[in-house]
């Protein structure tokens, strides 16, 4: 593996600048992890696309992430991007002390703080005004939560010891159910927050706006678990290494330092795979091919009921945001729906299985509850034992 030095270079300012003796020995090590993050590959390649001879604006279209993603495109297809001026190191690694929290958590948080200071210059993005923006957005929820969520109770609205609970599961396996129950639990959700900051950009998915849409919600949930509420690390969070910056569940020292008391509840799949079963549904590529095409003659039968699900979860999407399409009706800012293409839902369905261990471990089993009241008691029991 091939670091580029000049990266580590302004990871060492970094370390140095703000006394971060764990960040300064993970990259001394070529060999470590970090490298291979997406965090770390996109600093590189937008720090590449500076120091090219030739407009820095234009090379930064070229700037990509580790998944091959145009860091900076709105709709690379259609040529549109957002660069709006070029990043400087240098300034990056001053304004990080602006957003300090990120140095209790671990050096995986101070990278990512870094690597969002460098978007926010690039898309002309004020990081403080995100912040603000989120902040109205939570307050909001809350209040609303509190006129319309009988769970809610604002005499208990915070606590000394305040939790943060991270969903594992893949869609439809029940978390939206389960979160109506928990009660006094604010949201941070990555799709209602990354909605309601850049919906005039579609919103895109694209890696810029992710980067920032995450810095939003890893800024609310510091802040508010902060302020005494226990809050909903609301994401797919189905991969362990995608998780892990805030699970800990790695134990490398690039995510140790999380302060938060926590609990990972786990929503179990509702098809069991084995080891070569989820090898065969990774093999399917529904990028180059339509679900509806696939040829299922070859394929097991418990790899066909996922591809059953992942149909069924598409076109449940596709009439749950039928209005919402086509202008008939406003999106909830609170439950903001919108289409995942069937790739993504089958790479969440894939990572799916990797169950968390461990005594903070709520495992929740998958039942088909057609009642509405017997449902909702059944994650009550489970809310209640991810808060106590």
């Amino acid at each position: 593996m091939t670091v580029h030095e000049g990266t580590r270079k302004y990871f060492e300012r970094i370390a140095e600048k703000y006394n971060l003796p764990n960040l300064a020995e993970i990259i001394k090590n070529d060999e470590h992890i970090i490298w291979k993050k997406d965090i770390a590959i996109c600093i590189t390649n937008i720090l590449k696309a500076v120091e090219a001879e030739g407009d820095t604006k234009e090379l930064l279209k070229e700037a990509k992430n580790m998944y091959n993603g145009p860091i900076f495109a709105i709709n690379a297809q259609e040529g549109k991007y957002l660069i709006k001026a070029e990043p400087d190191f240098e300034k990056a690694i001053e304004d990080l002390g602006k957003f300090d929290f990120c140095f209790k958590l671990s050096p995986y948080h101070v990278i990512n703080t870094y690597l969002a200071i460098l978007v926010a210059q690039v898309t002309a993005q004020d990081l403080n005004t995100l912040i603000k923006k989120g902040e109205e957005h939570m307050e909001a929820f809350i209040a609303a939560s509190l006129k319309e969520n009988k769970n809610w109770n604002k005499d208990s609205l915070t606590s000394e010891k305040p939790i943060l609970i991270i969903p594992i599961g893949a869609a439809g396996c029940g978390k939206s159910t389960f979160y109506h129950e928990l009660g006094n639990v604010v949201n941070a959700s990555c799709d209602n927050i990354r909605y309601m900051l850049f919906k005039e950009y579609g919103p895109c998915f694209a890696p810029w706006e992710s980067t920032l849409a995450w810095f939003v919600v890893n800024r609310m949930t510091d802040l508010y678990l902060g302020r005494g509420y226990s809050v909903f690390y609301n994401g797919v969070n189905t991969d362990l290494e995608y998780r892990s910056p805030i699970t800990m569940e790695n134990p490398d020292p690039l995510y140790a330092g999380i302060p938060y008391d926590m609990k990972l509840v786990y929503f179990e799949p509702t098809v069991r795979l084995t080891a070569s079963e989820v090898d065969e549904l990774r093999s399917i590529n529904l990028w180059a091919t339509s679900l509806d095409k696939v040829d299922r003659a070859g394929l097991s039968a418990n790899v066909c009921k996922i591809l059953d699900l992942i149909q069924t979860n598409t076109e449940r999407t596709m009439e749950r945001t039928k209005a919402i399409r086509e202008g008939k009706a406003e999106q909830d800012p609170f439950d903001i729906l919108y289409p995942v293409p069937p790739a993504i839902v089958k790479m969440f369905m894939e990572q799916s299985f990797a169950k968390p261990e461990g005594p903070n471990v709520v495992v929740v089993p998958r039942k088909e509850i057609p009642d509405a009241a017997q449902r909702a008691a059944f994650y009550r029991e489970y809310a209640e034992k991810a808060v106590n």
